[in-house]
């Protein structure tokens, strides 16, 4: 009967220590810290995003134009048609120093400025405004 009541004294000492014990989950007091703060930066951008979609443009003025000068405007109307017509694209050129150096044949050659092509000429197509002679107001 003895090694009974040892062994339960000893089962209610232990489930009484476990029980009064602080638990160490918690954390410490910084951990959600960095959380916060991008929750906190999000909603000022969101916010800040929602109030200028929100702002009112402000409507542009209507200007009135003297009735005299409108009245001096002539409109010129010239006859005339489209027409396709090969153009000329000239090359793209850029100036650039050239440092001196040793040539082919072993002589020494000055640095001096020299054009560069940058892009080749080409021919191209474009519509042109070929006007009649008769032009009226």
């Amino acid at each position: 009967m003895k090694t009974k009541k040892l062994l339960l004294c000893s089962l209610v000492t232990l489930l009484l220590m476990g029980l009064a014990s602080s638990s160490s989950l918690a954390g410490s007091k910084q951990r959600h810290r960095w959380e916060g703060v991008a929750i906190g930066v999000g909603a000022a951008i969101l916010g800040h995003a929602i109030y200028q979609a929100h702002q009112t443009v402000p409507r542009p003025q209507v200007v009135y134009g003297d009735p005299e000068t409108r009245e001096r405007r002539h409109h010129v109307h010239c006859h005339g048609h489209l027409e396709w017509q090969k153009v000329w694209v000239p090359s793209v050129t850029e100036r650039v120093w050239n440092p001196g150096h040793y040539n082919r044949g072993g002589r020494w050659v000055k640095g001096h400025w020299i054009e560069v092509v940058r892009q080749e000429g080409y021919w191209s197509r474009e519509r042109v405004w070929l006007a009649d002679n008769q032009c009226r107001r």
